[in-house]
Order: structure tokens, then C-alpha cells, then sequence
């Protein structure tokens, strides 16, 4: 089965030639060393939010800025799909979180590490959006197509050695069908021939067709 998350449609989006490599090929991008710390930060923020899940109310760092409580439970740790059986193939994704509102409609929420307060949407994080609002919709959970960013800025280490941060929200108008036409688009590439040469693309360059077996 094709199996597609919200990074590997990002990929799909910056060079279908290096998607179609990593998809049928097994073929990656060169790795980069990526700082752990945003790991470590995301374990906590996720242990605090589910602390203020059982008392069934927001956490302090979002009181006042959003009607919303935090769903009772998420399902699967948070684990979402959508399942084309004709196409033999799936798109899912882990949600970080989910809000419900007073009438019953949903939100993903999603857990965002920064130096700098961000002056708009990167397109990753847009479509990854994109994507979960499509999957919450097509797992039963009603939205208004819109999703948040809480962004995390590291802000100043006081006397007292505590560390503090600037807690940014933005709401997001999310795209569910365009998540969809992508998911349907990347299928018809994976199973297509080798996307041309990417020219403003420096990775996929670095692999040549006749090499690909």
C-alpha cells in the first residue's frame, strides 16, 4: 500500500522528481543534523496540555484566546488516515493536538518551535494544515476549515535560571480538498515514470536516470 504523511506531500510540492525517488526508489535527500531540543520541547508542552486535558480545561498559556476546550481524548495518540482501497493507498498523520468548540466542531492545533515570531505561514506547515483538517473531516470530526499554530519563541533565562517564552497563536484557513487533490496527485505520480529533471532543484540533480535501477 502507498502509504503518504503531510512531509512526504511537502516533497511532492518542492520536487516531484525527488518524491518519485524517495516513494519508489527509497532514494532521500541528503540528511541534516537536526537540534533535539525541539524534541525534548515538544514532550513537555504535550505532557502539559494533556495535565489540563484531565481537569478539562485550557491550558493558562491559551486562556482568553480561544473559546475551545481540549478534545476529551485523542484517538490513537493522536493518529488520524484516510484509506483509498481502489488506489491501494493511504495519507495519515499524528495530530500534536485537537480543539473541540461549543458546537461540536473541530480544530487541529499544532506545537511550533521558532527563534523569531514568524511573519507568515511557512507553505509546509500550510498544507500540513491542510491535511489534518481533511483527515479529522473524513474521520467524522466536523470542522470550520481552520486550524492554529501556537508558536514557541525562546524569549530570556531569568535570575532565578527559569526559562521563558513567548506564546504566539494563529489562526489558519485551511484547505481541506486542496490536501485532497495533492494526495490524488501524488498517487498518479508514483505510479507514473520519473518526473524530468527538476532544474531549480540541487538534489535531485545529483542523481542521474541511468543510475536508477
Amino acid at each position: 500500500m502507498i502509504r503518504l504523511s503531510p512531509s512526504s506531500l511537502n516533497l511532492l510540492l518542492e520536487c516531484p522528481r525527488c518524491f518519485w525517488l524517495y516513494v519508489n526508489k527509497g532514494i532521500e535527500r541528503p540528511r541534516i543534523p537536526v537540534a533535539t531540543i525541539t524534541t525534548g520541547l515538544d514532550r513537555i508542552i504535550k505532557d502539559y496540555f494533556n495535565f489540563y486535558r484531565t481537569k478539562n480545561i485550557l491550558p493558562p498559556i491559551l486562556e482568553g484566546k480561544l473559546k475551545a476546550t481540549l478534545i476529551s481524548s485523542l484517538p490513537k495518540r493522536g493518529w488520524l488516515e484516510y484509506v483509498d482501497l481502489k488506489e491501494d493507498a493511504k495519507l495519515g498523520g499524528y495530530l500534536d493536538e485537537c480543539l473541540k468548540f461549543s458546537d461540536d466542531y473541530y480544530a487541529a492545533l499544532d506545537h511550533k518551535t521558532r527563534g523569531l515570531a514568524p511573519e507568515e505561514i511557512h507553505q509546509s506547515y500550510q498544507l500540513q494544515m491542510d491535511v489534518y483538517t481533511f483527515l479529522l473531516e473524513e474521520n467524522g470530526f466536523p470542522t470550520r476549515r481552520v486550524a492554529y499554530i501556537v508558536y514557541y519563541i525562546p524569549k530570556v533565562i531569568d535570575k532565578d535560571s527559569n526559562f521563558h517564552f513567548d506564546i504566539h497563536l494563529k489562526e489558519i484557513k485551511t484547505d481541506p480538498l486542496f490536501a485532497k487533490r495533492v494526495f490524488y496527485e501524488a498517487i498518479k505520480i508514483i505510479k507514473g515514470p520519473i518526473p524530468q529533471l527538476n532544474d531549480s532543484c540541487q538534489f535531485c540533480k545529483w542523481i542521474k536516470t541511468k543510475d536508477i535501477k
